[in-house]
């Protein structure tokens, strides 16, 4: 309906915008956490189930290793990967992270519900093995985490 040449919302459609405001609005406060708080966090996003990215941070002094459309296919085939865990999670419990480890950096996704997917790419510390995920780094990022909202 218009009204003034302005369409009207909905009640029930306005609050479901202000809902999906606010829950951005978290995560977007969740990336810049995760950013701000370890130096090794090279870029951090927010994906749905189809791998697209709804927001993202990347440190300004770091230079990309890959490109975005190969970045969005990385993304593609972890929430698909994710979507086959969550299958089996009643035979072996909820994924709680995956950690991929190359010689340049480190590339985590955390599901944050059954919607949404963290993903964290960091680099490697001065002195930490490169073959091992640094349970420290795990730490500071979970602690964070624990404050992050769970999306209904």
């Amino acid at each position: 309906m218009l009204k003034n040449n302005k369409e009207m919302i909905h009640p029930d459609h306005l609050f479901l915008i202000v809902w999906r405001y606010s829950i951005m609005e978290d995560h977007k406060l969740l990336l810049n956490l995760l950013v701000e708080s370890n130096r090794s966090v090279r870029y951090a996003a927010i994906c749905d189930m189809d791998g697209k990215i709804l927001l993202s941070r990347h440190r300004p002094s770091e230079k990309n290793f890959l490109s975005l459309a190969e970045t969005k296919k990385e993304l593609q085939r972890a929430a698909n990967a994710w979507k086959s865990r969550f299958e089996l999670e009643n035979k072996i419990g909820k994924g709680m992270y995956v950690v991929a480890a190359y010689e340049k950096i480190k590339r985590i996704t955390i599901p944050l519900s059954k919607e949404y997917l963290l993903f964290i790419s960091m680099d490697y510390k001065d002195g930490q093995s490169k073959g091992y995920l640094n349970v420290i780094d795990m730490n500071s990022i979970f602690s964070i985490l624990d404050w992050e909202p769970t999306a209904p």
